[in-house]
């Protein structure tokens, strides 16, 4: 603002607080203001604003943005390629990750699962209610969670070892 805007807008504001006809002098200096185009409007995006640059993406957001879009676009193609198997499969992608949710009925089902992934021998880590799997997919993380597998693991070991105890 120059010297006579100033002023300008001075003796506005004085008027609104003199003269004001409403209840909020602050309000009616402000309104008065803006008819007379002494208020300036707020940029937009704030990076348009004199002096202010907007910072580049860094290296590992870039990548990670990368990997959101891989897994998710793999997780879409697997869709379809996995509507054969047994137990109700679940395909989602989420932080650079697939994951495969499935129900399958028996041991035989989640070997089928665990051989179209290629995860062959990898280990899975017992949640409780499910057993979950980390490998890779098609180059991409992915994670495969069957609801209920433990529970048959747990049937199979009674059925080979007993039910008792070992000692």
């Amino acid at each position: 603002m120059t010297n006579e805007q100033i002023e300008r807008a001075a003796r506005i504001i004085a008027a609104a607080l003199v003269h004001g006809t409403t209840t909020d002098p602050a309000y009616e200096a402000a309104r008065l203001l803006d008819e007379q185009g002494l208020l300036a409007a707020a940029p937009a995006d704030p990076f348009e604003a004199p002096g202010r640059n907007r910072p580049a993406a860094s290296p590992a957001a870039v990548a990670a943005l990368a990997d959101c879009r891989r897994a998710k676009k793999i997780a879409d193609d697997a869709q379809s390629l996995v509507t054969d198997l047994p137990g109700a499969p679940e395909v989602e992608a989420a932080g650079g990750e697939v994951k495969f949710v499935v129900h399958p009925r028996s041991l035989a089902d989640w070997k089928q699962w665990l051989d179209r992934l290629g995860i062959g021998d990898a280990r899975g880590r017992s949640t409780g209610a499910a057993m979950v799997v980390h490998c890779t997919y098609l180059g991409v993380r992915a994670r495969l969670v069957g609801y209920g597998v433990p529970a048959m693991y747990s049937e199979r070991n009674a059925a080979v070892y007993g039910r008792g105890v070992r000692s």
